[in-house]
C-alpha cells in the first residue's frame, strides 16, 4: 500500500473501531461531508490531515513525506489516476445563475442528462454522475479536477433563467493541455431543453472523437417526456436516491410516484421508482416487508422495460431480482444487458459483479466491482461499491485484501448490520476473534441476533455461502 491508500485505510479503521458513520465522522472533526468522501478514498490536503489528526491523535502527515520531502497531492484509493488511453470525460454539474434555489434541478438534470448520454458510448469512458457532484458548488481548478478523477477532457457549464426562456451556456476543455477546445451559449424556451442537452452532448461528441462520432449516428436523446414537469420531478429524485439515507429514499420514491401520476409512460420514472423501492428493500428495516417490496421493485422494474427496453435502470433492478431469487443465468444476461445499453454505468457494474460473485465466478466478479470504484471513485454509494467489492474478495478467499474495503463500507454506513457480518466473516478467517466480537455486538444492536442457520437459509442460493458462514462460524457465531 502507497502512502496515500495507508492513511485512508488508517482513517476508515478508526471510523469502523469508534462506530462512526461518515455524517459523525463529519461533525466530530467539523469537516464537510464531501470532504470525507474524498478524505476516505485518499484526497485530502495537508490541512485536512491536520485537522483530522487534531480530532483523533492519529500520526498522518508523517506517513505522506517523501525523499525529496514534499506532500503527495492527488490519488483516488490511494493512486494517482493516469488518463486512460480511450478518451475519458467528466461532465461537472452545471451551475444554477439563475439566484433561485428552486431551478437548482433544472441545473443538476442537464448535467445528469448529458452524462447519461455520453456514457451510453462504448468507445467513452465517462466517469459517473455521483462522483462529479461531489464538486458541485466549489470553486475548482480544472486540471486538478481531471487528475483527481483520470480522465482528459472536462464539461462545464451554467444555467440561467427568466420566465420562460433559459440560458444555457456549455465549454469542453482538454485539461491535458490547459485549453478551451469547445465552447457555446444557447438561448431558448423552456420546453426546448431536452433538444439543447441533444445539441450539447452531440457537440462534446462530435469534438472529442469525430471519426467515431459520424460512424455512431449519435444521438442524445432517450425517449424523455413531454412534460418537463415531470421530468424535474425525476431529477428530484434522482438526486435524492444518490444518498443512502431512509429518509432521502421515501422523499424520492413520493417524487417519482407524482411524476407517474402525470406522466404514466415516462419508463424513467418507473425505472428510479423500482431501484428506490429494491434498495428499501436491501436495508430491510427501511420497509416493513422486504420480500413484498422487491416484487413491486419487479413490476416497477417491468413496467419501465414495457415502455422502454433501453432503459439500464430498469434491467439492472430486473437482474438484482433474479439473482436474489436464485436464478443466476438469467440475471446475468439482463445485468449484461445493462451494462451493453450503458457501458459507464457504475452502479450497473457493481450489480453485476454481485451478481457474478452469488454465482460463483468470484475472479470476474472481482473485476466488475474493482471496474466500478475506477469509474466512480467519489461515489455517494461507495459505501455499497467497496461492500461487493470486498464481498467478492471474501468470495475468492482473498482475506486480507477484502478487509479493508469492507472496513470502509461500514465507516461509510453503520445502519445497515451486512457490512458488519462481511466484517465478522472476513475477520473470522482472519482468525481477528477479538475485533470480530466487538462486531458481533455492533451487528445485533442494529438488526436480528446474527445466527449461523439464519444466515444459511439467505445465503443457501448463492456461491459464497460456505466461505461466508465458516468466517462467521470461527468468529463465534452461534448455530
Amino acid at each position: 500500500m502507497d502512502d496515500r491508500k495507508r492513511i485512508a485505510a488508517a482513517i476508515r479503521d478508526y471510523i469502523a473501531r469508534e462506530r462512526l458513520s461518515r455524517e459523525q465522522f463529519a461533525f466530530k472533526t467539523k469537516l464537510g461531508k464531501s470532504t470525507v468522501d474524498k478524505l476516505l478514498t485518499g484526497l485530502f490536503s495537508d490541512r485536512t490531515l491536520s485537522i483530522v489528526e487534531s480530532h483523533t491523535n492519529l500520526p498522518l502527515r508523517p506517513a505522506l513525506e517523501t525523499s525529496s520531502g514534499q506532500l503527495l497531492t492527488s490519488g483516488v484509493w490511494g493512486l494517482t489516476l493516469k488518463p486512460l488511453d480511450k478518451p475519458s470525460i467528466a461532465v461537472l454539474p452545471f451551475t444554477n445563475m439563475s439566484g433561485d434555489p428552486e431551478q437548482e434541478f433544472l441545473a443538476d438534470g442537464i448535467s445528469e442528462d448529458i452524462t447519461t448520454a455520453l456514457a451510453r458510448l462504448r468507445w467513452l469512458f465517462v466517469i459517473a454522475r455521483n462522483s462529479t457532484f461531489v464538486y458541485k458548488g466549489k470553486a475548482v481548478d480544472i486540471r486538478q479536477v481531471a487528475q483527481d478523477l483520470g480522465v482528459r477532457y472536462v464539461l462545464e457549464g451554467s444555467v440561467r433563467t427568466a420566465g420562460q426562456r433559459i440560458r444555457i451556456t456549455g465549454q469542453l476543455i482538454d485539461a491535458e493541455a490547459g485549453k478551451h477546445i469547445w465552447a457555446e451559449k444557447y438561448d431558448r424556451e423552456m420546453q426546448d431543453i431536452f433538444d439543447v442537452q441533444d445539441d450539447i452532448t452531440e457537440r462534446v461528441v462530435a469534438t472529442v472523437e469525430p471519426h467515431l462520432y459520424a460512424e455512431e449516428g449519435f444521438r442524445a436523446s432517450n425517449k424523455q417526456p413531454d412534460s418537463v414537469d415531470a421530468w424535474g420531478l425525476v431529477v428530484r429524485a434522482m438526486s435524492l436516491i444518490n444518498r443512502m439515507e431512509r429518509r432521502q429514499n421515501e422523499e424520492a420514491q413520493a417524487l417519482l410516484h407524482q411524476a407517474i401520476s402525470r406522466e404514466p409512460s415516462y419508463a424513467r420514472a418507473h425505472a428510479l421508482l423500482s431501484w428506490a423501492i429494491w434498495w428499501a428493500a436491501h436495508l430491510r428495516n427501511w420497509c416493513p416487508d422486504p420480500h413484498k417490496a422487491r416484487r413491486q421493485a419487479a413490476v416497477h422494474a417491468q413496467d419501465a422495460l414495457s415502455l422502454d427496453a433501453s432503459d439500464p435502470w430498469a434491467r439492472m433492478v430486473s437482474g438484482l431480482c433474479l439473482s436474489t431469487a436464485g436464478q443466476h443465468d438469467r440475471a446475468l444476461v439482463e445485468l449484461q444487458t445493462a451494462l451493453d445499453l450503458n457501458p459507464n454505468f457504475a452502479l450497473g457494474h457493481t450489480a453485476f459483479g454481485w451478481a457474478l460473485l452469488r454465482a460463483g465466478q468470484f475472479d470476474k466478479a472481482i473485476a466488475e466491482t474493482g471496474r466500478a470504484l475506477r469509474m466512480s471513485p467519489l461515489d455517494t454509494f461507495s459505501g455499497f461499491y467497496t461492500s461487493v467489492h470486498g464481498l467478492a474478495l471474501l468470495a475468492a478467499e482473498h482475506f486480507e485484501e477484502a478487509l479493508p474495503f469492507l472496513r470502509s463500507s461500514l465507516a461509510a454506513f453503520t445502519e445497515y448490520s451486512g457490512h458488519y457480518n462481511q466484517l465478522i466473516s472476513c475477520c473470522g478467517h482472519l482468525g481477528r476473534i477479538d475485533e470480530a466480537q466487538e462486531f458481533i455486538m455492533a451487528s445485533n444492536r442494529v438488526g436480528p441476533p446474527l445466527r449461523l442457520r439464519e444466515v444459511r437459509e439467505v445465503l443457501g442460493k448463492f456461491a459464497h455461502c460456505d466461505v461466508f458462514v465458516e468466517g462467521l462460524r470461527k468468529a463465534g457465531v452461534p448455530e
